[in-house]
């Protein structure tokens, strides 16, 4: 009786697979979601892509250029209005669109779409956010702008996407007088991006570095994840690069 238990068991979780394939086989392929104008959500993108956003502005659009598929999954994934992205040429690149239905559902070649539930593997926030404060390129430009660290922007969007990952790894879990001091940074790293100085890029440097040093710990402790180096949709801290001037996916 027991065995049979178990078969039926395997049966039933070998049909679900089947029903409900993980990515990337959960895409939908030639088939886009049009907006239709009513069907896109205009949100800020501008973590995931830095070109191809409606009228140019990537904090106010549904679209923007992406070379991967997962990229798309993972923005939709994060970003609450989504429930449903597509992904296919647009203008001789490749970009991602988000939506808020399937309802613009049309056959398009070349195009692949899918729900919000169809990403690739979760990234833990707080071992995305240690893994990137850690990396050498990052902790090469503790001391300021030198040889080894010779682009002050992508370091600051690189610290930018590290503290984001921390707020959402700790949001809840520390008590308020802590969480506050990574409040703080966060503020801080935001407004020196608006108008920056090579002179006090250390100072914020050494101050984000104090708060990560602080939950070092902690955060080593938390679950990981998995980084291929054949995995596109992955932002470029967990190929050990630094961001790019506005993206960590570009």
């Amino acid at each position: 009786m027991m065995r049979q238990c178990h078969v039926a068991t395997f049966l039933v979780s070998q049909i679900v697979a089947e029903l409900n394939p993980a990515y990337p086989g959960c895409m939908d392929r030639n088939v886009v979601l049009r907006n239709a104008g009513a069907h896109a959500i205009f949100v800020d993108v501008s973590p995931y892509g830095s070109t191809g956003c409606w009228e140019s502005d990537c904090t106010n659009s549904d679209k923007f250029h992406s070379r991967d598929p997962g990229v798309c999954a993972r923005a939709c994934l994060l970003i609450e209005e989504c429930t449903h992205w597509s992904f296919g040429p647009q203008d001789d690149r490749t970009s991602c669109f988000l939506r808020k239905s399937n309802a613009g559902w049309e056959a398009a070649d070349g195009f692949v779409s899918a729900t919000k539930a169809c990403a690739p593997p979760d990234l833990p926030n707080a071992w995305l956010a240690f893994s990137t404060a850690y990396m050498d390129a990052l902790t090469a430009c503790d001391a300021g702008v030198s040889p080894d660290c010779p682009d002050m922007a992508r370091a600051l969007t690189t610290w930018r996407f590290a503290i984001a990952a921390l707020q959402r790894a700790t949001r809840g879990i520390l008590e308020p007088d802590a969480y506050k001091y990574i409040q703080q940074v966060a503020d801080d790293t935001e407004a020196f991006v608006r108008q920056m100085s090579h002179e006090n890029f250390p100072v914020i440097a050494a101050n984000n570095r104090m708060v990560f040093d602080t939950l070092q710990g902690w955060l080593r402790q938390q679950p990981k994840g998995q980084a291929s180096p054949d995995d596109f949709s992955l932002p470029a801290p967990l190929h050990g690069k630094l961001c790019g001037p506005s993206s960590c996916f570009e």
